[in-house]
């Protein structure tokens, strides 16, 4: 049987890439078209830090955008992700920014 969607979980986030759509615990997380795509390249790094340079350049592209930007949308992003329930992102001083678990690991 063919896969219809697929999903990757970063524990209880799911990131449905072929619906564009998120979802924490099972809640839905409405998010504009760049807010998913950020979610999506913090995601894919899971676990490091990453630089404003390389968001820019993943989800930015050929925009002569400010690194500014970045800081804005995460802020957005950050926000929309603790209204779910879920920690957010972390910034990490003059570095980046690491899309944070969604537990910590209690062992």
């Amino acid at each position: 049987m063919p896969e219809l969607t697929q999903f990757r979980a970063l524990e209880a986030l799911d990131i449905d890439r072929d619906l564009f759509e998120v979802r924490f615990l099972g809640s839905a997380i409405q998010l504009t078209a760049t807010e998913f795509d950020l979610l999506d390249a913090l995601d894919s790094a899971a676990g490091r830090v990453v630089p404003r340079s390389e968001l820019l350049s993943e989800v930015w592209k050929d925009s002569k955008t400010g690194a500014r930007v970045v800081d804005t949308f995460v802020s957005r992003l950050r926000s929309k992700l603790r209204s779910a329930g879920h920690p957010g992102i972390a910034s990490v001083r003059k570095r980046g920014y690491r899309l944070l678990p969604a537990f910590e690991d209690s062992n």
